[in-house]
């Protein structure tokens, strides 16, 4: 029997703007998780889903209410929904695996589907310039600072974690990097060592590179160009999803 469809998403960044002034973005996230119904086998977030989400004992971002039921409701009509947590993604807890039905996975994650071998990272880190960034990540996700966190009230908590998000947007690169080039050599050197194909997120480029029969695939965002993976019979696509839906292909 031949594999339905995986599908692959990254960088939603729900939460960057206040409830109203993402509604038409949230609304076509919704609308495209509602057409993978009866379609997706599976579903990868490549991170970042949330612009910032961290999990207290008893709350979650009422903002987000409607995306979370869209992903269970997904999961109910059998999809199954991984989750790899991106740079934003200061703690994902338990919620999303045990109320929503989505598997939270640490990533780098390798995975097999339609006979490829996939290599699927959100990228944040993984780059060795960045040396400053990944200690100061460290910090932010050890568990004393999540223990200590868990004491600010909650309200307070998601306006420092916004705040934090915003300055991380600001975080200065070198004038001569290039994360489009940088994450295509990183990408092409997993290729050499045996993958199929490479799915990363984190950069909010899209692209889509082969070399021979492998190919590299960064996932872009829904910021700006609403782009995600999907793999069909073994063969991996860049689309694009608009106010009309699936509107474009890229081979």
């Amino acid at each position: 029997m031949m594999e339905g469809p995986v599908y692959f998403i990254s960088d939603a960044h729900l939460g960057i703007e206040d409830y109203a002034a993402e509604e038409g973005r949230r609304a076509r996230l919704l609308a495209f998780l509602h057409s993978l119904r009866g379609d997706a086998r599976q579903l990868y977030i490549v991170g970042d889903l949330f612009d910032f989400w961290f999990e207290y004992r008893s709350v979650v971002p009422r903002q987000h209410y409607t995306v979370l039921h869209a992903l269970s409701s997904l999961v109910e009509h059998g999809t199954r929904v991984v989750y790899l947590p991106g740079n934003h993604d200061f703690w994902l807890g338990t919620f999303l695996d045990e109320q929503v039905g989505v598997e939270t996975a640490e990533g780098p994650l390798t995975v097999t589907h339609h006979g490829r071998r996939i290599y699927v990272a959100h990228g944040h880190g993984m780059i060795t310039s960045d040396r400053g960034y990944r200690a100061l990540s460290k910090i932010m996700h050890s568990a004393i600072s999540i223990r200590l966190f868990q004491m600010i009230h909650p309200d307070w908590g998601f306006t420092i974690g916004r705040l934090a998000s915003r300055l991380s947007r600001r975080h200065r690169k070198p004038a001569s990097w290039n994360p489009r080039q940088a994450y295509q050599d990183l990408a092409f050197s997993l290729l050499d060592e045996g993958y199929d194909m490479v799915v990363f997120g984190h950069n909010h480029c899209p692209t889509l590179d082969c070399k021979g029969e492998k190919v590299y695939i960064n996932l872009g965002d829904w910021i700006q160009h609403g782009t995600y993976g999907v793999l069909r019979e073994g063969e991996m696509s860049l689309e694009k999803y608009g106010n009309e839906g699936k509107e474009s292909r890229t081979k």
